[in-house]
């Protein structure tokens, strides 16, 4: 978390609320990937993120850029990223979607129905197009706070890899599209390393059969990713170096791998920058009401979602609540409230709520803080990651939160 001072001079210079996202942070967690993984090629889940500091850092540093929307196609070629490093992967996509990126990117099909769409507008305009297919296995990584590999299920993503060989055919007969990867996501904030080992072992196996019985001629395997981090303290971090040395065996097993010289592609997005954002505002106001404290803020649900959406789950059912609703929903404890300049002061128990004409508006509820005091500067964690993109700034017509990107001791909007 960046200094006090900086905090307090970025405020003054830009006003509130704001996000600030650390450079360092981000460069930390990239090399525990790097390191953790060394024959994956990472790439950075732009829908993260979108901030254009971010992503040039990440295009910087030689990641890739998974896009997950025409848009984000281009600004990760705003960004720099190569055309083969950035792959755009989505359900729906529109032929005014593929057109616009086939020159700026390796498209993922998403369906039989786009792997033919894309076909015909290739031959309408005379281009052959090197893609990916996304494949809806038969397994899948089952939710909660122990997950564990299960039997597959139905899923708007990509086709089943079930029905592959019954249309075999129908691939063979496009004439202007030919598949050379595949890619496959099944759920994010795993933490377990050994479902993340089980994870990436059948994909390989599922490789393997798209190499010998669909007889495709594969470039790249995307892996998707789905790494988490501790949002609570009964979280467990993945076990780096256990997964290191469990994913270089497996690699290192793999025929196909060192016979076709095939890319291996890793996603991340929440592991690489959820950490290094945090989430700055003032309170405004503080009130009692029938013997609770309120301290009010700008920028509470319309400055940062997440926080509210976990205050909205712990008024429903506790089963319910358990389970997480990415990216909308981690967890009851996933954020931190705090008032960074006054720690070691007495607390008391405060409700954090916004500035918005709703009751769900609200940063935390019933959690302990120094007194609050007008003026006081209110910081949230974790808010690098399906923050700002997320939150519905232009609820009523609230100015938007500024974002800040900070690179040693420069700091640059």
């Amino acid at each position: 978390m960046a200094d006090m001072t900086t905090v307090d001079r970025i405020v003054c210079d830009y006003g509130f609320p704001i996000y600030l996202y650390e450079e360092d942070v981000i460069a930390r967690q990239v090399s525990i990937l790097k390191e953790a993984l060394p024959g994956f090629n990472i790439f950075y889940s732009i829908k993260t993120n979108p901030n254009k500091h971010i992503c040039r850092y990440m295009s910087n540093q030689g990641l890739g850029a998974d896009a997950a929307s025409a848009n984000e196609v281009m600004k990760a070629y705003e960004a720099g990223f190569d055309k083969k490093d950035i792959l755009y992967s989505s359900p729906g996509k529109t032929a005014e979607d593929i057109i616009n990126t086939l020159d700026k990117a390796v498209i993922i099909a998403d369906s039989y129905n786009e792997l033919a769409m894309i076909n015909d507008l290739c031959a309408q305009q005379g281009k052959k197009a090197a893609v990916g297919l996304r494949i809806n296995p038969n397994f899948t990584v089952t939710m909660g706070s122990a997950p564990e590999i299960a039997e597959g299920a139905s899923s708007k993503f990509g086709v089943d890899e079930e029905s592959l060989l019954d249309n075999k055919g129908f691939i063979e007969t496009l004439q202007c599209v030919e598949i050379i990867g595949i890619h496959v996501y099944l759920r994010s904030q795993i933490l377990d390393e050994n479902v993340l080992y089980a994870y990436f072992k059948r994909i390989f196996e599922l490789a393997s059969t798209c190499i010998t019985q669909m007889n495709w001629n594969l470039s790249f395997i995307d892996f998707g990713g789905g790494f988490g981090i501790p949002y609570t303290k009964g979280d467990s971090a993945i076990n780096w170096q256990t997964l290191q040395l469990q994913m270089q065996e497996l690699v290192d097993n793999q025929a196909i791998v060192a016979k076709d010289k095939i890319r291996l592609i890793i996603e991340s997005g929440r592991f690489l920058v959820s950490e290094a954002g945090s989430f700055y505002t003032k309170i405004v106001d503080v009130k009692e009401s029938r013997g609770q404290k309120f301290a009010i803020v700008h920028g509470g649900l319309n400055g940062f979602l997440r926080p509210s959406i976990m205050n909205i789950f712990r008024q429903i059912s506790l089963n319910e609540a358990s389970k997480p609703f990415e990216p909308l929903f981690s967890g009851l404890n996933a954020f931190e409230v705090s008032i960074p300049a006054r720690q070691g002061e007495p607390l008391e128990l405060v409700s954090v709520a916004g500035n918005l004409c709703t009751s769900t508006d609200l940063l935390a509820k019933d959690v302990y803080l120094p007194k609050p005091r007008i003026g006081d500067i209110l910081c949230v964690n974790n808010a690098g990651a399906y923050s700002y993109t997320l939150s519905p700034y232009d609820f009523a017509s609230h100015p938007r939160p500024r974002e800040i990107y900070i690179n040693d001791d420069k700091y640059i909007e």
